[in-house]
């Protein structure tokens, strides 16, 4: 850095001052040699280098902790191809023994159906971990079926063709909502299940309000598991936890 002449004598005089005691009043003060004025200058300019191009070391690893909770994610699911549900389908045509496997809740639907219903209605089996059934083929054929099931289920829920479930659960119009025990698998002579085992409602509603009702009205056994999916339905929802 430049300094003027002037600049130069001032700050000299000042080094003067701050480095030469005055052993009495009436003394004369005497200027310091240049040589001495120009050590201090280079070592108050080397203290400055050094102040401000040290290093600055990083925090270490280690050092700093941020305290997150611990959220259990849902394990993911392996959502079946539409072939697999097709090939299910004729196994269940041809007689053979088709269950409802694990899942308690079942939403009975047709393609038949508004498609703006259906699609609200996969995004509730979605949330509520229903499977949703539909009696058969659209219009017979299998290719209008799988483009239909594209268009509506976008939520990738797992789905059935199988009119065994239409008759066991005696589904005679859509939406039907069924919350089932296991032993509704066990199905009577005529291919009903004992009526004891499942209880239904059908209606225009949603699928949170079916569950509830079912709850407060169905046979204890029943209100039960209706209870037990709707508690694990609030805690999925409940703030902090991961879909």
């Amino acid at each position: 850095m430049a300094f003027s002449v002037n600049a130069t004598a001032a700050a000299a005089l000042l080094l003067a001052t701050s480095f030469f005691a005055v052993p009495a009043v009436s003394q004369q003060l005497e200027m310091p040699s240049n040589e001495a004025i120009q050590k201090i200058m280079q070592e108050q300019a080397a203290s400055r280098s050094a102040a401000l191009n040290g290093k600055i070391d990083p925090v270490k690893a280690g050092t700093f902790k941020a305290t997150v909770p611990v959220i259990e994610a849902p394990a993911p699911t392996k959502t079946e191809s539409l072939d697999d549900v097709i090939a299910r389908f004729n196994a269940a045509k041809d007689g053979k023994k088709v269950n409802h496997g694990a899942n308690d809740f079942i939403i009975f639907v047709s393609f038949s159906m508004p498609k703006d219903k259906l699609e609200r209605l996969a995004q509730q089996a979605r949330e509520t971990g229903a499977v949703m059934v539909v009696r058969g083929f659209k219009n017979g054929s299998q290719m209008q079926t799988k483009q239909a099931a594209l268009e509506v289920n976008k939520a990738g829920v797992p789905w059935e063709i199988n009119p065994n479930l239409f008759k066991a659960f005696k589904v005679e119009s859509v939406p039907t909502f069924v919350v089932a025990a296991a032993e509704a698998e066990s199905v009577l002579d005529d291919g009903c299940s004992p009526d004891a085992t499942f209880t239904s409602i059908t209606g225009d509603i949603s699928a949170m309000l079916a569950l509830d009702t079912i709850r407060l009205r169905a046979q204890p056994e029943i209100a039960k598991l209706a209870e037990a999916r709707l508690q694990k339905i609030y805690k999925q929802q409940a703030p902090g936890t991961v879909h």
